[in-house]
């Protein structure tokens, strides 16, 4: 379809690779589409894995890989497959023009944002983590504009034109971000959610089962988990479970995440910034287990605001043992009022309206590049 075809500019969205950078490009492609605007998701083979996200929005996927793994010839592999991606992508952009290209990160992003700079298509970045990502750190200097999700985000140059709007979280999360949170009566079930990223988490399949079978009768009696794990990984986890006598119910995906937190009680998790954003939004408390070889600890600095804020507890990778977990556990399960003080706390700092904020900044490149 050319520019000709078309009433208007259509937008152009670049993400790939992991569920952090496609989730948000979801959420904005659902306000997009819903004004009436065309959009098309441009990813890689990673990203085209998770049919589940974006589904019936157009896709182009590009054979790209990554420039930073590997030996030095893997580089020069990944470097190649990016520079023929970008040239891909400029042909694409000649015959049928974006109004605007938003990138989410990651070398994904690359080629369709170098492809917008080359024929002078305004491009904005959206940053999901609290430090800012390596790729949208060298493009932000030229982007029309970089979008975050917190305003503390770190390592942003001083040319930058900014904004934050937060970090978009799916149309089912925000739709439920109300709700109030639901605390068991007497001796009612007190139900747990357990996520390990959209790769899953070897250490919470490891530490997490073993820390609840700890834990006295009565208490385990009352669990029900809901536990999201490698595939790898499921068949022990339920056996743990089993053992230990605890309702479960285990998976490598949950179809219905938004549901799943409307029902519980306190969530155990990696730092992911789609993660945290959802759980701020519905205003679920968290023990958070940061990446500790994420770049630059980024998943670290994702988990700060939610602790400084009171909405949840940070326990780095050496300190999170089934000892140490359990003791925390029987504390915040032993009496819930400091799990219902840690979801007001994260209400006050949830942003369920940050897709619609960041589309709002998004079209107004749309009117001949000229934001109004």
């Amino acid at each position: 379809m050319t520019d000709d075809m078309r009433e208007n500019p259509h937008v152009v969205l670049a993400a790939g690779g992991t569920g952090g950078h496609m989730v948000p490009a979801e959420a904005l492609a659902g306000v997009l589409t819903g004004q009436g605007h065309d959009v098309l998701l441009v990813t890689d083979r990673r990203g085209d894995r998770f049919q589940n996200i974006c589904q019936g929005l157009p896709r182009h996927v590009m054979d790209v890989e990554s420039h930073m793994a590997g030996g030095v010839a893997a580089k020069l592999r990944g470097l190649w497959s990016l520079l023929r991606a970008t040239l891909a992508m400029r042909s694409v952009f000649r015959s049928d023009r974006p109004g605007v290209v938003v990138g989410f990160g990651g070398y994904p992003s690359l080629p369709p944002i170098l492809a917008a700079r080359l024929l002078g298509i305004p491009y904005v970045l959206h940053e999901q983590n609290a430090v800012l990502g390596r790729v949208n750190r060298w493009l932000s200097k030229s982007a029309a504009l970089l979008a975050l999700s917190v305003d503390t985000t770190s390592g942003v140059p001083r040319q930058a034109q900014t904004v934050t709007t937060g970090n978009p979280v799916r149309s089912s999360v925000a739709k439920l971000s109300n709700l109030a949170y639901a605390t068991p009566l007497g001796g009612g079930d007190i139900r747990l959610f357990v996520i390990g990223g959209s790769q899953g988490a070897r250490i919470l399949s490891e530490v997490v089962p073993a820390a609840l079978a700890s834990l006295d009768e009565d208490l385990r009696r009352r669990l029900v988990v809901t536990h999201q794990a490698r595939a790898e990984d499921i068949a022990n986890v339920v056996r743990a479970y089993k053992r230990a006598g605890i309702r479960k119910e285990v998976g490598a995906y949950f179809e219905n995440v938004a549901g799943t937190l409307q029902r519980t009680q306190l969530v155990i998790c990696r730092a992911g910034a789609s993660t945290l954003a959802e759980l701020a939004a519905m205003g679920r408390p968290a023990i958070l287990v940061p990446l500790a070889i994420a770049a630059d600890d980024h998943q670290r600095a994702n988990a700060m605001p939610l602790v400084d804020a009171g909405g949840g507890w940070m326990m780095e990778e050496t300190d999170f043992t089934p000892d140490g977990l359990a003791t925390l556990l029987r504390r915040l399960l032993s009496d819930m009022g400091e799990l219902r003080d840690a979801s007001d706390a994260l209400r006050g700092i949830g942003q369920p309206d940050a897709a619609v904020q960041l589309a709002s900044h998004v079209t107004d490149f749309l009117d001949d590049g000229v934001p109004q």
